[in-house]
């Protein structure tokens, strides 16, 4: 806490103190100044508390005497005396309870220091030296209190040889590095033992050991095995992390996908990637695939062996990996060949979901779930109402759905209804792609099937964009038909942007209709649809498809 009565003359405190009006009620006497010299803050605080105290003691004793006997200047004058004399000793008090000095020149040392602290005082104050801010001479003499050697030349006796004293301050380092280097290491288990603990565990959790998330998980395990090696899970630091990031990103794309693929080869696939400097991953597929993952098995496994987890602070996503793509509406005439490519492969699959996802604006992986008796009429149109889990093959599983908003339900556009497949749906119940339910992992097998549709149809890349461009294409349609933004948003699963827009979270009934009647998008012969039959459709088998690869434990 700053003094009151502490100011500096340039980096040198001094000490101030007005004389009380009582005494100077014309104000003008100049206030009390002694320097107090080079010491620390701290100590010049407490000094210049005393001397207040010191000054105005001696105030109220002058103000006790009679008036008529009392001259103001003069009593000033006796007052700066007096605490010039008493701050050399006050000096030589602030570091005596320090005195490192043995017993046997103690007293006398400490007697000697004050003697000569007094006589400066005095000198001082008589105006003997110069300046009363001449040279601070009670510093060489204060220091006798804790340099041995320098109180014996004091006192007139040799110097004796000292053994240099460790600073405490280093001393008190020395020891919490002492500390730190005796500190047990990690206590943590091996990753390769934990991630595959975590692994079993996320398996009960998802009920289902095929779960396409498994296989992510054994794959990226497996492959930050393979790159950054084996060891405590509470001894992979950030730089660790970050090793490892720089080095995936050399991965070739779609490395996985090659014959004889072998995980444990990770460090070969890089390093010949780096040889030619060929494409490596994105930079999300990075962040959200695979960093994002190892630190999940980190963090949860840390957790569960009660270990710290040491890889906190920042990731750097290497510039080298590509950002995302923007997402954009497929060309008119390119979509085109494609629905007519789809329902030329007579296999309902690829026959109906390009006209469901541009007319729907929903998730592929939600539109591969779809099931006929979901399928109904509400308020004068078809809707869809998406369910959360469903039965399979005996078995109760979840749908892979993105948000609490992608089960809400959705308009059929009356075109499924004029080219029959109402009729069909709802004549049984059972799933809408029954071929597509036989897969493993079905929304991925749709995902395959798109993709190798859109390549069959000759359609080009950069003017087709991908199955998930259909979402921006049906938005983008509704811009242009003027629909209500939030009656948009409820079609295609997307959040509501506000609380106002979350009350009654539905389509109003004219919104229903408007969805259901809209004008076609243009660029696609639409009555083609009525060509299906989907029956048979349904039921044929599609060929190809490549098996899926088992990472060892």
């Amino acid at each position: 806490m700053p003094s009151r009565h502490l100011t500096r003359n340039g980096k040198t405190p001094v000490f101030q103190i007005r004389v009380p009006k009582a005494l100077d009620p014309d104000l003008r006497l100049a206030p009390i100044r002694v320097t107090i010299g080079q010491v620390p803050n701290s100590r010049a605080r407490r000094i210049a508390d005393i001397l207040a105290g010191m000054a105005r003691y001696e105030f109220e004793r002058i103000r006790s005497s009679p008036l008529d006997a009392v001259d103001p200047a003069a009593s000033r004058r006796r007052i700066e005396q007096q605490l010039t004399v008493a701050l050399p000793a006050l000096l030589g008090l602030a570091v005596l309870d320090r005195c490192a000095l043995p017993d046997d020149i103690r007293v006398p040392a400490v007697d000697a220091v004050f003697d000569a602290l007094s006589h400066i005082g005095c000198t001082r104050a008589m105006k003997v030296e110069s300046s009363a801010r001449g040279p601070f001479l009670e510093v060489p003499i204060v220091s006798a209190l804790q340099d041995e050697n320098t109180a014996r030349g004091m006192l007139g006796m040799s110097s004796v040889a000292i053994a240099a004293r460790p600073d405490p301050v280093m001393a008190e380092l020395a020891a919490i590095r002492a500390m730190l280097c005796t500190k047990d290491g990690p206590k943590g288990p091996p990753f390769s033992t934990a991630s595959k603990r975590f692994i079993e565990g996320r398996k009960k959790t998802y009920g289902d050991p095929h779960h396409p998330e498994i296989g992510y998980l054994e794959h990226r395990r497996a492959i930050f095995l393979a790159i950054t090696g084996d060891k405590p899970i509470d001894s992979y630091t950030r730089s660790d992390l970050q090793e490892f990031v720089n080095e995936i990103a050399w991965l070739p794309p779609n490395v996985s996908k090659l014959e004889d693929y072998d995980v444990e080869r990770a460090r070969d696939y890089i390093a010949a990637n780096k040889a030619q400097e060929g494409q490596g991953l994105a930079a999300k597929t990075i962040r959200e695939t695979y960093l994002s993952r190892i630190k999940t098995i980190l963090r949860e496994t840390c957790a569960d062996a009660k270990v710290p987890i040491a890889f906190e602070g920042r990731i750097v996503i290497p510039k080298r990996a590509a950002p995302s793509k923007s997402r954009f509406a497929p060309d008119q005439d390119e979509f085109g060949r494609i629905v007519e490519k789809g329902i030329a492969s007579g296999i309902l699959s690829d026959a109906l979901l390009p006209a469901l996802g541009q007319l729907t604006g929903r998730r592929l992986g939600l539109l591969v779930f779809m099931r006929r008796e979901n399928i109904m009429r509400y308020n004068g149109v078809w809707v869809y109402r998406s369910q959360s889990h469903q039965l399979r093959d005996g078995r109760w599983e979840p749908i892979p759905f993105k948000t609490d908003e992608s089960l809400g339900l959705f308009v059929l556009h009356d075109l499924f209804e004029t080219c029959g497949f109402m009729d069909w749906a709802l004549s049984s119940p059972g799933p809408v792609f029954p071929m597509l339910m036989q897969a493993k992992d079905p929304a991925d097998a749709a995902q395959k099937r798109m993709s190798r549709l859109y390549t069959a149809s000759g359609a080009d890349p950069r003017r087709s964009g991908t199955f998930h461009g259909l979402r921006a294409g049906k938005i983008r349609n509704d811009r242009d038909l003027e629909l209500p933004s939030r009656a948009v948003r409820l079609q295609v699963g997307h959040e509501l942007t506000d609380v106002h827009e979350k009350y009654d979270g539905q389509m109003t009934d004219k919104e229903l209709k408007a969805f259901a009647t809209a004008p076609l998008p243009p660029g696609v012969d639409w009555t083609n649809l009525s060509r299906i039959d989907f029956e048979a459709f349904a039921h044929r088998q599609p060929k190809g498809g490549r098996p899926r690869k088992h990472y060892r434990n």
